[in-house]
């Protein structure tokens, strides 16, 4: 297991990427699951996701609305029982089950763990 990325919301994109470091857009889109345009950014290491909802009704327009900032760090995982596996012995709850991601080209899952910070699992099925 390792870190895949970190997750952030952010109001503005293009403002948030001229801060940082790196700039290497590796992926770029609208997921209407998520009613949040998604932009994947190539740290090296790792990749941070900058996520700016669009609609009220998106999952995080209400962490937006609030500042937004840091959201969730995603784990890369073997697969979805593994993903079950940590969520149950970390004592998480589980917050979504297994869902297509297109951003990623993987499956994830969400969890919250005990110190109520939001935890995202992705697999290649």
């Amino acid at each position: 297991m390792k870190i895949h990325h970190i997750g952030y919301v952010v109001a503005n994109p293009q403002r948030f990427l001229q801060n940082l470091a790196v700039d290497k857009i590796i992926n770029e889109l609208y997921d209407p699951t998520q009613e949040a345009q998604l932009m994947l950014i190539d740290a090296n290491n790792t990749y941070i996701e900058l996520i700016t909802p669009t609609k009220e009704s998106s999952f995080t327009w209400n962490f937006l609305q609030k500042g937004g900032g840091y959201h969730h760090l995603c784990y890369e995982v073997d697969s979805h029982t593994q993903a079950k596996e940590i969520i149950l012995n970390k004592k998480m709850i589980q917050t979504l089950d297994r869902v297509y991601a297109p951003l990623l080209d993987m499956y994830v899952m969400f969890a919250v763990d005990r110190n109520k910070m939001v935890v995202e699992f992705a697999w290649q099925e």
